[in-house]
């Protein structure tokens, strides 16, 4: 099981992060949580084929974390991809009425040539191929989601962006991989984020293994974010870059 980290950067344009996004992949499997604006571009960087993607989970409906959902449809009318799997693609109460929008805009994102599914979740389990999904609500918009994903080679907990919140020891409770919101450095806390101090201790709460940091404004630069966590967190600790690859398991 691998994560692999597409984008660990917010709306703010820097030139080493991208916007938010995600890889979780199993077997053959992969799917995507998050899909913020370039992480096409770090989808094919990495080494992945559209034609391959299994799922897209959106943890929240603000632009840098679903703006590339619009071009990925866009991509997946091409002919190329005509017979390829169906999609999933998940997200809050909210979702069907998005796609809706985006089609009526721009009529040539409905599917050609293959099956797509969207599907509005609420909190709680479900499956995707050999993924056993968990959907948590986190504070941060009114409907956000976090996701655990779990195989028989562990389990990657992604917070999407958090606030201070329980259910967040839920979410990572047990985790191999904690990816956490870790927005500002400890002193410096934006509304509806984390600090790695505050990522820390709800991965210490939860007994994650390793807590990977994420979602890092340039408030961050030249900050000791790692530090910052360890303060809180006995277990590892690592920043997210983009194109970072984690392994999970054998």
């Amino acid at each position: 099981m691998q994560l692999v980290i597409l984008g660990s950067g917010t709306a703010i344009p820097q030139a080493d992060r991208f916007p938010a996004g995600y890889l979780v992949c199993h077997e053959d499997r992969t799917v995507m949580v998050d899909c913020g604006p370039g992480t096409l571009r770090r989808f094919a960087q990495a080494g992945f084929d559209l034609a391959t993607l299994d799922a897209v989970l959106l943890t929240h409906f603000h632009t840098d974390h679903c703006a590339e959902l619009a071009a990925l449809l866009f991509a997946l009318h091409s002919p190329r991809y005509a017979g390829r799997p169906p999609l999933l693609v998940g997200g809050a109460p909210g979702l069907v009425g998005l796609v809706d929008a985006l089609t009526a805009i721009w009529p040539w994102l409905a599917p050609r040539g293959y099956e797509l599914e969207l599907r509005e979740l609420e909190p709680g389990p479900f499956r995707i191929g050999p993924f056993a999904v968990d959907a948590v609500p986190i504070r941060h918009t009114a409907r956000s989601l976090g996701y655990r994903l779990s195989t028989a080679a562990g389990t990657i907990a992604l917070s999407g962006d958090a606030d201070e919140c329980e259910e967040l020891v839920e979410l990572a409770a047990g985790a191999d991989l904690f990816v956490c919101d870790a927005a500002a450095p400890d002193g410096a806390k934006l509304e509806g984020h984390l600090t790695p101090g505050l990522a820390a201790a709800y991965a210490e709460r939860a007994g994650a293994r390793t807590l990977v940091l994420t979602h890092f404004y340039p408030e961050c630069e030249g900050h000791d974010l790692r530090a910052m966590a360890q303060r809180r967190f006995r277990g590892r600790v690592v920043l997210a870059e983009d194109l970072l690859r984690l392994a999970v398991g054998g």
